[in-house]
């Protein structure tokens, strides 16, 4: 009569893999939690700070995936609050917004548009809000600045968005004058997938403007030298104007005839 032997060399083998695989398993399951938590919220953090700012309905809204339907519902007290002059608060709202949809470039670029233009410019002309002139030239400015944040984290959260760039450079440009750093967000703006092509030519306008001859004669160059042959035949119109630009700064510069890009 033959014995069975208990088979420990398996087992003991079987308890070292499990033990092996424990913890390349949490790994595993935490990875998909996340994954599936992203898919449901879109990125969004349920956190007691935004639970305070939502009411319960909304909140449950949020809960169930319906983060689109209950920025939208918001963004309407956005608009009421412009409309009943409660700035902060709607602040607050866009604040909101762009928490709830962060990859949505429309709240980003509308709140940051709202504050920058709509707001700043109210505050700065409306004497029955504020009668002494230099604080309504400080509340302007403090609004262009609160949406330049709103652009700027835009930015930081769609980075790939030209639209953003663009309206950062505009308001840099159009609300405080500064046509160098106007000029960077142009130049980013233009190398953004889908970006109209007009806007490879802003950069070098608002360094012509902010009077800096040298970084303009370095974009204008830059931008001729992205030109193939073909294109500079196809753009006659285009060529024309760089080739005028770059004369002109060439002879303001006093550059060598040798280094001119148009040397006759």
């Amino acid at each position: 009569m033959s014995t069975v032997r208990f088979p420990w060399r398996s087992v003991v083998l079987i308890a070292v893999l499990i033990c092996a695989w424990a913890p390349f398993k949490l790994l595993w399951e935490e990875k998909i939690a996340r994954q599936q938590d992203q898919l449901r919220y879109g990125g969004v953090v349920m956190t007691r700070s935004l639970r305070d700012q939502l009411s319960q309905g909304l909140t449950i809204g949020v809960l169930a995936g319906l983060r689109s339907v209950v920025a939208d519902f918001v963004w309407i007290d956005v608009t009421v609050a412009w409309e009943e002059y409660e700035w902060f608060k709607m602040d607050s709202l866009i604040n909101l917004c762009t928490s709830l949809q962060p990859r949505s470039v429309t709240f980003w670029d509308y709140g940051g548009w709202q504050l920058a233009w709509n707001v700043s410019i109210a505050a700065e002309w409306d004497v029955a809000l504020q009668k002494n002139p230099l604080r309504r030239l400080h509340d302007s400015r403090f609004w262009i600045e609160k949406g330049l944040d709103v652009f700027k984290r835009g930015i930081a959260n769609n980075p790939e968005s030209y639209q953003l760039w663009e309206r950062t450079a505009q308001c840099y440009y159009q609300r405080l004058k500064d046509y160098k750093t106007a000029a960077y967000y142009y130049h980013e703006a233009a190398l953004k997938p889908g970006a109209p092509v007009y806007l490879e030519r802003f950069a070098p306008y608002m360094y012509e403007d902010a009077h800096d001859d040298p970084d303009a004669y370095r974009a204008w160059k830059e931008l001729w030298e992205r030109l193939t042959p073909a294109q500079r035949e196809e753009k006659q119109h285009w060529k024309e104007k760089i080739e005028s630009h770059l004369r002109s700064l060439e002879s303001r510069l006093n550059v060598p005839k040798e280094k001119r890009v148009f040397p006759n």
